[in-house]
Order: structure tokens, then C-alpha cells, then sequence
């Protein structure tokens, strides 16, 4: 009961899972980052310039308030430029300009600035506050982290009464994003490392009873059904072991139940029996057979003075070897009638040249029985000779009897005769039908016998004796035949 054997993936389950399951945590991981540290850092940019703008606006309006007659205090816009880190604002300097962008005024914070503008503020140094507060409107801004606003002053009319220039420091605000990145960075390489841990885990406890029932179910194609697999929960990976052991346990017994059937009839027909998917078929099918039927001589006398345990054991030793020959030869055993046995070629299942192996059968058996009794009168031993007729035509094949009881078995006057040519022969003699040796003429050495009468059949029958084979292996005598046909064609 052999099975090709599978070829493994180059990607087992468990890797293909492991995979699956780590690009799963990767795209989850990489979310995470994106909204926890990406998005957030663009959200509280956005927020902090919208804080910027509004507060820039507040800074210029009281700027304008001036414009209109109103009062302004200067000394309110240098509070919220000095006091700039406690209001959270971190505003830099602000400074005032007319239409034409002359200097008005401002007020500057030198500590956010030498921390947000290193570069800028020793360009301040040593200036007074009024060439500090230009040397900011002509700074060019780059990398700095100050973050510039320019707001317009504008009358009733829509005319430019000034400019207000405000700068805020974003080191803080960049600290604190940094500090965020980091711990949502952190945050998301932990999650991505507990993922791919679970992930890994989680693949080998799935893919394991997996592995387990594949290679099981290897070992079973290749004809070992012994194959058992514990059963360790109750989710649908305990349910395949399950089901793999009643599997695993019905080709068990249906192996046994086909050996079984196999000692009472051939392996043909216990494997076709097996292979009715409904109850067996009573019906016959017509077939060109050759049918082989050999038999004891001179058994009745030998069975009266051996015990019926010996005769038991007699008939076993040389069936061992009879059969085996019939088997060999892809014969089928179909039944046994006391100390004969009926051989069929052609039936259940169809074989090339089955009057060929017919004859080759029936002069194995005999050269076989031969050692085999100069063995058994070595040892003090009994021994019979058996006579076997050969004879082939057609025959009604099909399963005999009825729904309860049913035997597989060829019938027909071809088989009655066969069965007659049988009884006409002597101690070691192999008869064969004029039928039977038209497909072996120049394959075996013959000798022509006298016409004999069969009961119940009008017409005498030529017989021949089959004294041997001229080829020296079936192979051979294929050959031989194919190579005869292809001449005559």
C-alpha cells in the first residue's frame, strides 16, 4: 500500500504564519507610530502656531489701539516679552514699525533668544536696544527655532498704519514633542516586540499539531496506518487529531477486514468488494478467461490412512506454495473443492495474455511440486502429485448467490470443460484445450493427445500435454509474442 511521497513547501506553515503575523504587528506597530508619534507631533506644531497667530494678533492689536488715539502701553508688551517662558507664550521680541517699516519700538527677551537664536544674539551683542531691535527686522531666518510673525496695522480705510514683527521661541515646544516622539517610540517598540514574541508563539502552538498531523499523514500515505495522535484540546486542531484517529483506525480495519477476505478469496476480489460503494451487484458480465483447475491423484486412498490433521496440514504445505505461483502469475484463487483448486485468469480483473499464464502457472506448479516432494521423501514425509487442465473461452463472471450470502465466481460450459480436461489427466500431467494452446503455440513444448470425450459434450476434444516452456521468463515469452505480431501485421 505504497503512496508517492509529497513534497514539502519551501515555506512551512509556521513560517508562513510567523510572517503573517509579524507583517499584522509591523502595519499595527507602524500605525501607532504614525498617529501616536507622527500625528502628534504635526498636531501640537498646528497648535501651537494657531496659539502663535492669535497671540501675534493680540500683540498687534494693542499696537493699533495706539493708532487711533487710544493709549499704549509699551510697558504691557515688554511684560509679556519678559515674562514670556511664565506665560507660556515664549515670545522672543516684538517689534513695532510704521508704513514704511522705520522702527517704532519693541522690546526683546535676550535669554530666549540666546537660546533659540545662539547665532542672532551674538550678532546682538554690544548694541544698543534700538540696534538690536534692527538687526532682528534685517535677520534673515533659517534654522533657528523661533517661529516669525509679521502682523499689519491697518486704519478705518484700509490703509498700512505699521507693522508688528513678533517671534516666538519653539525650543520648548520642540523638547516637549522630542520627549513625546521618544516615550510614544518606545511605547510602540514595546508593543511591536510583545507582538512579534505573541506572534511567534502563537504561530509554533498553532503550526506544531499541525506539523504533527501533516507528517502523520504522511506516514499513513506511505502505508503506515499505526499512526496516533494525542489528543490535547478540544478547539478545531483537537477535533483534526480526533478525526485523523478514527480515520487512521477505519483504514485499520478495513486493511484487516481486506486480509481477511483475502484468505477466503484473491486480493481482486477482496479489493473490488471493498471498493462497492452500494450493496454488491448480482448481475454477470461475459469474459474471455482462462481457467486453470488442479487436483490431487490418488487422494481418497492417501486420506484413508492419514489423520484428518495431517491431510490438513498436507494440503496447507503444498497450497503455500500453489498459490503463491497462482498469485504470482496475477491469477486469481477463486475456490477450493476439497484437494482441487480453481484458478481464474482474466477475472475479476482484466490481465494481457492470460493463456500464457495460465500454461506458466500450471508448469511452475508442477516443477515446484516436484522439489517440493524430493524435500518432503528426504524427510520420511508423504507426498501427492496433482494433474491440472487448462482450458480457455468464455464465461459468465459475477457475484452468485443471494444478498446474505454471495461468492464471486465464473460460470459456464467453458468452465465445466476446463474442469473436465482437468479429470482426464494423470499424476503430473498438464492438459491443455485447443483453445488454450493457440496462444502459446511456439512458447511451450507440447505433445498432441488422442481426442477425448467429455461428458456431456458431443464432440471429442484435442488435448495437449504440456511437457515445458521454451522461454526462460515470462518477459521473455511477451516478447516473443509481441515480436510474432508485429511480423504477421
Amino acid at each position: 500500500m505504497g503512496a508517492p511521497a509529497f513534497r514539502m513547501s519551501r515555506f512551512t506553515l509556521g513560517v508562513k504564519l510567523s510572517i503573517f503575523v509579524i507583517v499584522l504587528v509591523l502595519g499595527v506597530s507602524a500605525s501607532m507610530a504614525y498617529f501616536l508619534v507622527y500625528r502628534s507631533a504635526v498636531d501640537r506644531r498646528a497648535s501651537m502656531d494657531a496659539r502663535f497667530t492669535s497671540f501675534a494678533r493680540i500683540i498687534g492689536g494693542m499696537r493699533g489701539h495706539g493708532y487711533g488715539g487710544r493709549t499704549y502701553d509699551p510697558m504691557l508688551v515688554k511684560m509679556f516679552v519678559d515674562f514670556g517662558v511664565q506665560l507660556g507664550t515664549h515670545l522672543c521680541y516684538v517689534v513695532f514699525t510704521d508704513a514704511e517699516g522705520k522702527l517704532e519700538g519693541g522690546s526683546l527677551n535676550r535669554d530666549l533668544l540666546i537660546e533659540a537664536a545662539p547665532e542672532l544674539d551674538s550678532a546682538l551683542e554690544r548694541h544698543s536696544t534700538s540696534e538690536q531691535l534692527k538687526r532682528i527686522l534685517e535677520w534673515r531666518w533659517s534654522n533657528e527655532s523661533v517661529r516669525p510673525f509679521k502682523v499689519k496695522l491697518q486704519g478705518k480705510g484700509g490703509s498700512v498704519l505699521g507693522w508688528a514683527v513678533l517671534g516666538f521661541s519653539t525650543t520648548e515646544m520642540e523638547r516637549q514633542i522630542g520627549r513625546s516622539m521618544v516615550a510614544n517610540l518606545v511605547v510602540t517598540a514595546i508593543a511591536f516586540l510583545l507582538g512579534l514574541v505573541g506572534a511567534l508563539w502563537l504561530s509554533r502552538h498553532f503550526a506544531r499539531p499541525i506539523r504533527q498531523v501533516a507528517a502523520a499523514m504522511q506516514e499513513v500515505s506511505e502505508g503506515s496506518l499505526e499512526q496516533t495522535l494525542t489528543v490535547l484540546s478540544n478547539d478545531e486542531i483537537g477535533v483534526l487529531a480526533q478525526s485523523f484517529n478514527i480515520m487512521t483506525q477505519g483504514l485499520r480495519e478495513r486493511e484487516r477486514i481486506k486480509n481477511t477476505l483475502a484468505r477466503y478469496v484473491s486480493d481482486q476480489v477482496a479489493e473490488r468488494i471493498l471498493k462497492e460503494k452500494d450493496d454488491l451487484d448480482l448481475a454477470g458480465e461475459l469474459r474471455n478467461v482462462t481457467v486453470l483447475f488442479l487436483d490431487i491423484r490418488g487422494f481418497t486412498s492417501l486420506a484413508e490412512y492419514l489423520h484428518p490433521r495431517e491431510i490438513v496440514a498436507l494440503l496447507n504445505d503444498y497450497y503455500e506454495i500453489i498459490i503463491e505461483i497462482i498469485f504470482s502469475n496475477e491469477g486469481t484463487v477463486n475456490k477450493f473443492i476439497g484437494d482441487s483448486i480453481m484458478a481464474i485468469y482474466g477475472a475479476p480483473s482484466h490481465i494481457d495474455y492470460p493463456e500464457l499464464r495460465g500454461v506458466v502457472t500450471a508448469v511452475s506448479i508442477q516443477k515446484a511440486i516436484g522439489e517440493f516432494n524430493w524435500e518432503r521423501m528426504q524427510a520420511g514425509k508423504p507426498v501427492v502429485n496433482f494433474g491440472i487442465g487448462v482450458h480457455s473461452g468464455e464465461a459468465i463472471a459475477g457475484n452468485i448467490g443471494s444478498a446474505r450470502r454471495v461468492e464471486y465466481t465464473v460460470i459456464g460450459r467453458d468452465v465445466n470443460l476446463a474442469q473436465r480436461i482437468e479429470a482426464a489427466t494423470q499424476e503430473g500431467q498438464i492438459l491443455v484445450s485447443e483453445p488454450t494452446y493457440g496462444k502459446v503455440v511456439g512458447l511451450v513444448e507440447v505433445q498432441s493427445k488422442e481426442p477425448v470425450f467429455m461428458k456431456g459434450i458431443l464432440e471429442p476434444i484435442p488435448l495437449y500435454e504440456v511437457t515445458g516452456v521454451k522461454m526462460s521468463s515470462f518477459e521473455e515469452a511477451v516478447a516473443w509474442i509481441e515480436a510474432a505480431s508485429g511480423s504477421k501485421s
